[in-house]
């Protein structure tokens, strides 16, 4: 069985941003119904072409699901005018009059009072439902959006698009969709979050783990290499089981290249660790300007393990903050790895933490010689053990290189402190 989703209107970078981080989601949510996800459409809120991209998908799809292009799950937010276009459309091409609902009418006016609100005029246009539509309510009990059956085709109406469907679909229609799938197959997925590999190497790490009912996608991004991991199975509990067998064998394949599940960022992982072992850390950074330690201090509760963060942009202020010295500079240069190391120890001498991390490099685009390139950065380690100091050359525009240079250093100490 095939779904689709049509999008109406983008009015804000947030909503168009939203669409794409939705898909995911809503794929996963279908394929466990047995539906696949065939496209995602974006239309203008204008009447021919949404009538144009309904006519199609009522066609073709037996579930499509409409959005009114709102970043909010609630009717409560704005985009009134893309709603009432939706409906109006859906009420002629479904020959379904639209038909006020008095308690809908209630619910939303209290809604707006208990916000805070004051209520706009003409509201109870937001409670027209197309007739034989019921209504949909999110996990606070307030609309948001409605459902209908069309002879045979399933519509589902959401003002705004999220991670997922499965927790504003309501089961009777769940059980419809997966009785009129008779669906014998049940998929589960998960991902895991890589670093330090590319994606052909992590592909040619993975060949062997492929099969019938285990496959991968790949995702390459700034971040790493996202792993897709697709487990199908007859019954719901086998299809757990496997999805949980291939992540022991994939984990155990790539090893510590592996750093997180899901969403979880480099910083959350580094966060956990650090709080798990009790340890401080301080950051000096160079041509990162301070994205290392706005990284680190994004999690919540960072105060437990960040003690403090340095930007010493000038050679003055890398000898007057940390100590590094005069001669070392002259000598080696601001960008060198000894300049790194007394970086990295002079900042955890300052602040008297665990550990110490130094960024020194030319993020670009200018600055670079061909002894020491745009895209050359040093990294610094201090911990009670000694200094560890690499040296990397990144690819990219300055926002790349700062990037990759505050994931790379992320990394290192996510690496320490797993021993």
């Amino acid at each position: 069985m095939r779904a689709e989703v049509i999008t109406i209107g983008l009015t804000s970078p947030g909503v168009a941003a939203t669409v794409p981080a939705a898909a995911t989601g809503i794929a996963d949510d279908l394929s466990e119904l047995g539906l696949e996800l065939g496209s995602i459409s974006i239309v203008r809120a204008r009447e021919r072409e949404v009538e144009e991209a309904l006519k199609h998908a009522l066609k073709r799809s037996h579930l499509v699901i409409i959005s009114g292009g709102r970043t909010a799950g609630s009717m409560l937010s704005g985009g009134a005018e893309r709603e009432d276009l939706a409906k109006k459309i859906l009420s002629r091409l479904l020959d379904k009059r639209l038909v006020l609902q008095g308690d809908l009418v209630k619910k939303i006016d209290a809604a707006y009072r208990a916000r805070n609100i004051e209520t706009p005029g003409a509201f109870e246009k937001m409670a027209l439902i197309p007739q034989g539509a019921r209504v949909l309510e999110d996990r606070q009990g307030m609309p948001a959006g409605f459902y209908m059956e069309n002879a045979g085709r399933y519509i589902l109406y959401l003002p705004g698009l999220s991670s997922g469907i499965r927790e504003v679909m309501p089961g009777e229609l769940a059980a419809v969709l997966l009785a009129r799938n008779k669906l014998r197959r049940w998929e589960r997925h998960r991902v895991v979050r890589t670093y330090g590999l590319d994606e052909a190497k992590v592909r040619e790490s993975l060949k062997e783990l492929s099969g019938k009912d285990v496959s991968f996608d790949l995702h390459p991004s700034p971040e790493g290499v996202d792993v897709r991991v697709h487990a199908g199975a007859e019954t719901e509990d086998k299809a757990a089981a496997l999805l949980n067998d291939t992540l022991l064998r994939l984990t155990t394949v790539l090893g510590d290249y592996c750093y997180g599940t899901d969403g979880e960022g480099m910083e959350e992982v580094v966060a956990r660790l650090l709080t798990e072992k009790k340890l401080t850390v301080a950051t000096a950074e160079s041509c990162t300007g301070g994205l290392l330690a706005k990284r680190l201090t994004d999690v919540p509760g960072s105060s437990a393990y960040m003690e403090r963060g340095v930007v010493t942009y000038s050679n003055q202020s890398k000898q007057e903050l940390l100590s590094v010295p005069a001669k070392t500079i002259s000598g080696q240069g601001a960008v060198s790895k000894e300049t790194a190391q007394a970086m990295a120890e002079g900042i955890r001498w300052n602040a008297k933490t665990d550990l110490g991390v130094s960024v020194t490099g030319i993020a670009g685009p200018t600055g670079g010689t061909p002894a020491k390139p745009v895209g050359l950065v040093y990294i610094g380690l201090a911990t009670p053990a000694g200094v560890t100091v690499k040296g990397y050359n990144f690819p990219g525009g300055r926002d790349a290189i700062r990037f990759a240079t505050s994931q790379r250093a992320l990394d290192l100490v996510r690496r320490y402190l797993l021993g």
